[in-house]
């Protein structure tokens, strides 16, 4: 892990080095064993790297030339295919291939490279600034941009430490999480003047102003094979290799490991990798052990247990009852799985493991759960009909139903304002009572504003990769991360494997009613076949843990609201109203989830702010 940040003043307006070395001491921890700026008056550049996960002797924060500067938080995949492109020397740093595929490519190179990145680029003699986030966004990226002065970084709290960043809040974004209203804006953070660059975009800023560019969109170029059997292999070929590949010579790796399709495919891989060098992997697992909770149906637990026989490994459950230092403070404390990070991380670390293989992104991409909503919808009617028919079994009864629930229903799901009876589960507007706790002019000036885009979910995976959901957990982890000195890797956002996922035919992800049938097809031989059969989503173990656990997590709610600071928040929030309803936490089920809801967003935004202040 590592981090940039820079400052560009578009007016000519000399960049203060005070302000560079605030942003470095901000990101140091992402990048604890060397840092670097360079000033070129109305620029300033700047980067932190991480040497134990470094993949050249060679790396340093920062690397120029007579006519350009690079900055860059870089793994790079393929690097001997570049070296042999660009006819570099074998320990070439990351910084210097990146440099020498902009002078071949220019604004074209990132589609070259196959890595997780964000770079930055000044032209010192056309005075021009370029960024670049890759194809997934599983390097984060902020920026702040007012018309005359340009900033940039990988961490939202180094910006707000800035004195020229405003800190007024983006009140659609807002309105959107606090009322639960699903709001499609990749680039919005909780700040107006802050956003995100969004994956696979490239920036250009200048005298000018800035310039958002995308340089990729998976699934322009349709893939049609021969036989079913052609596309599981190809299938299982990208996707060993996308392991393959992030499997580190240098570092020790763990993986989490949840019992689902995705991380047991990555953690069966990686293991076999790792076997032909005689190392070994760590695996932890965030359901809790057989001793809290005992065994349940259709519990994810007996597949992690399938894994590891078959593998010969063992794994580590979360285990709230052991304790460990929270080496985050209060940072994040809204995040529900703080403590499953922390004991993880803690874990691995104390093993050596300095990175971690995630199966992170499969539902979205690689193995993506398709629906036959999403085959009408996207007019695979013939095809749908053949899965209604399947489904029916020869019932004309449940053949209509099967028709009805899946196409004519969702159609009407837009007009649906029927609160506590209604049955479009996933796709639905706020109600009146899940808005009773904010302010009655903030909802009825925000709600026209933040709509949700009924047409998103499930339907078209292209528009969901876009949508920015995946970098919530990138970015998060990314965060947390920093702080154990650890870093997270994603072989199924390999830009290969989410090209071809999305370049097949949609009809290979649900065949007579299996979801992700064609992945599973493309693992089943090593699998063991519970898990390759599993269709279950939900970790039994896991949420019978917390539905009890909520109940004695009340204190620490109510404790968490008596922390907000009510002035910051004056304007949002209904605060008579909300200490009226704060005697009915413990009886009221849904006053809980509402109280959460909101107390989370807040709470957040003021940890930030704290951390900016620091």
């Amino acid at each position: 892990m590592g981090a940039i940040f820079g400052i560009l003043h578009l007016t000519g307006e000399q960049v203060e080095l005070l302000h560079l070395q605030k942003l470095e001491t901000k990101l140091r921890h992402y990048g604890r064993d060397k840092q670097a700026s360079e000033l070129d008056h109305n620029l300033g550049l700047g980067g932190c790297l991480n040497i134990a996960i470094s993949q050249s002797p060679e790396e340093e924060p920062l690397y120029s030339d007579e006519t350009f500067v690079v900055t860059g938080d870089v793994q790079i995949y393929n690097r001997p295919e570049l070296i042999a492109r660009l006819h570099a020397h074998s320990q070439a740093s990351n910084l210097s291939l990146l440099l020498a595929a902009f002078k071949k490519w220019g604004n074209e190179c990132p589609k070259y490279i196959n890595g997780d990145f964000v770079f930055a680029i000044w032209d010192k003699q056309n005075r021009q600034l370029l960024i670049c986030r890759d194809h997934l966004g599983v390097r984060p990226l902020f920026y702040f941009y007012n018309g005359s002065s340009f900033a940039f970084a990988t961490d939202q709290r180094a910006l707000l430490a800035l004195p020229f960043v405003g800190r007024q809040f983006d009140e659609v974004t807002l309105y959107a999480r606090l009322s639960g209203t699903y709001h499609l804006a990749p680039e919005a953070t909780y700040f107006a003047q802050l956003k995100r660059l969004p994956a696979a975009h490239l920036l250009k800023a200048n005298a000018h102003g800035i310039d958002i560019q995308k340089y990729w969109t998976p699934g322009r170029h349709k893939i049609i094979l021969a036989e079913e059997a052609d596309y599981s292999r190809a299938m299982y070929d990208i996707v060993a290799d996308a392991v393959k590949i992030r499997v580190s010579k240098r570092a020790k790796l763990g993986t989490e490991l949840s019992g689902g399709l995705d991380s047991s495919v990555v953690t069966i891989l990686a293991r076999r990798e790792l076997l032909k060098e005689d190392k070994q992997i760590v695996l932890f697992s965030w359901s809790p052990p057989y001793e809290m909770v005992d065994k349940q149906p259709n519990d994810e637990r007996q597949l992690v247990e399938l894994v590891c026989h078959q593998e010969g490994l063992q794994v580590q459950y979360f285990d709230p009852r052991q304790p460990f230092a929270r080496n985050f403070g209060e940072l994040r404390l809204t995040y529900a799985a703080l403590d499953e990070f922390n004991q993880e991380y803690q874990y691995l670390t104390a093993q050596g493991v300095k990175l971690i293989l995630s199966g992170q992104g499969g539902d979205e991409a690689a193995s993506y759960r398709y629906s036959m909503y999403g085959m009408f919808v996207n007019g695979y009617w013939r095809h749908f009909w053949q899965e209604a028919r399947y489904l029916a079994n020869g019932s004309p009864r449940r053949l209509a139903r099967i028709i009805f629930d899946n196409a004519v229903l969702q159609l009407f799901a837009p007009l649906n304002y029927l609160g506590k009876y209604n049955i479009f589960r996933r796709l639905r507007r706020p109600g009146k009572n899940d808005c009773i706790l904010l302010n009655k002019n903030f909802a009825k000036r925000l709600k026209p504003r933040c709509q949700e885009d009924i047409l998103y979910y499930r339907v078209n995976p292209v528009k969901d990769i876009a949508s920015g959901d995946i970098q919530v957990r990138t970015e998060l982890n990314a965060l947390l991360g920093a702080h154990y000195n650890v870093q997270h890797l994603y072989p199924l956002l390999d830009h290969r494997v989410v090209d071809f996922a999305m370049s097949i035919p949609r009809t290979l992800f649900l065949k007579q009613g299996i979801n992700r049938y064609i992945y599973r097809q493309a693992f089943a031989h090593i699998l063991p076949t519970e898990v390759c059969n599993f269709l279950s989503k939900n970790d039994i173990a896991r949420s019978n843990y917390y539905y009890k656990k909520r109940y004695n997590e009340v204190n620490n709610l109510i404790l968490t609201v008596n922390r907000l600071q009510r002035d910051l928040f004056a304007e949002y929030i209904d605060w008579d109203h909300f200490d009226k309803a704060l005697p009915m936490l413990k009886e009221n089920l849904h006053i809980q989830n509402l109280t959460a809801r909101l107390t989370g967003p807040l709470y957040e935004i003021q940890q930030i702010l704290a951390e900016a202040d620091k």
